[in-house]
């Protein structure tokens, strides 16, 4: 990294504040159960966990929009929560939060989506149990989710669309917001999963991590990058790939330009959510970089190594990202390895 890229990369931070993003997808509520667990049950040879104590973080869709918002951005969240429990819980967290709230559609036909983890006092996970349906969204929640896009396109400058297959993202509401943008010059971002992405054929941004572009691709692990990277975008019909390399760093494809992006080097604690931020961070960096992919994947990564340091997911701070890039520029003027 020379200095050129360092103050890009810090005026890019500090222009986060006038970006508008939409993401749309799976809203999930990360549900953390705290404790020691020093004995075995006498019912079955499992560990108990006396819990001290319970915390509550966005997940899924809502875990990009909040490192949006934490980063300084402007982010309105759409997706489906469940007439519950959870329901007043999540509204106040990512009020508090600073999320637009407003095109939430609350279904009282499903729960909301709640994953809890058992956590140990040496941040070990013992167990993770999920409370979801999975089944798609009616016909009529799915028109409110298309509605409250079209209320607000031309209000954004990005649309991400994050697909934890949870039955938010139905291929017909996929096809018609990829319809919509087009009709209004607005790029979509799309965070994958699953095995078949012809479903998000037509979008203009597709960013899997390695493992879920193998599974798209019906590709061994050796197979070449660039290879998976073409055939993805032919299956999307795709103007550029990116695909997160976990400790590999990442790469980029467009058809013609390619980007090999190394890891910051750094400990990992927990790597819980370190794709959502590295989603936040791209779509922030584009935006504000007038789409220079380049400088928005390079914050990207560095916002991705900020993550791993934390223990569940985490909504990372744009002084957090300004000391990750200082840090590797001073490392790489003094010869370092990183």
């Amino acid at each position: 990294m020379d200095k050129i890229l360092k103050n890009n990369l810090f005026s890019l931070i500090d222009n986060f504040k006038n970006a508008k993003i939409l993401v749309l997808g799976d809203i999930i509520l990360d549900e953390y159960l705290w404790g020691k667990a020093n004995r075995l049950s006498p019912e079955a040879p499992v560990p108990i966990l006396e819990v001290q104590n319970k915390t509550y973080l966005p997940g899924g869709a809502s875990n990009v929009a909040n490192n949006i918002a934490s980063l300084g951005g402007y982010v309105f969240l759409s997706g489906v929560i469940g007439d519950d429990l959870y329901k007043n819980l999540f509204e106040n967290l990512i009020k508090k939060n600073k999320i637009n709230s407003d095109f939430i559609v609350v279904d009282k036909a499903r729960p909301t989506t709640v994953k809890t983890r058992l956590v140990a006092h040496n941040n070990k996970h013992l167990a993770r149990v999920d409370h979801e349906v999975n089944t798609p969204v009616s016909d009529e929640i799915s028109n409110q989710l298309y509605e409250n896009v079209e209320k607000i396109i031309d209000e954004v400058d990005l649309i991400i669309l994050s697909d934890y297959i949870k039955g938010v993202l139905t291929n017909t509401l996929i096809k018609k917001i990829i319809k919509l943008a087009k009709a209004h010059k607005k790029l979509i971002l799309m965070d994958p999963k699953g095995q078949d992405f012809s479903k998000y054929s037509g979008v203009d941004i597709i960013v899997p991590n390695i493992n879920e572009a193998l599974i798209a691709t019906k590709s061994p692990s050796d197979r070449p990058i660039k290879e998976i990277a073409q055939e993805l975008r032919k299956i999307c019909k795709a103007d550029k790939v990116v695909i997160t390399l976990s400790d590999d760093g990442a790469y980029y494809f467009d058809g013609k330009e390619e980007i090999h992006l190394k890891s910051y080097s750094t400990e990992v604690y927990d790597a819980t959510g370190a794709g959502d931020t590295f989603v936040a961070g791209f779509g922030l960096g584009l935006v504000c970089s007038d789409f220079k992919y380049d400088e928005a994947l390079a914050l990207a990564n560095y916002a991705a190594a900020v993550a791993v340091r934390k223990v569940g997911t985490y909504a990372i701070k744009p002084v957090q990202l300004k000391e990750i890039i200082k840090v590797a520029y001073n490392n790489i003027k003094l010869g370092t390895e990183i």
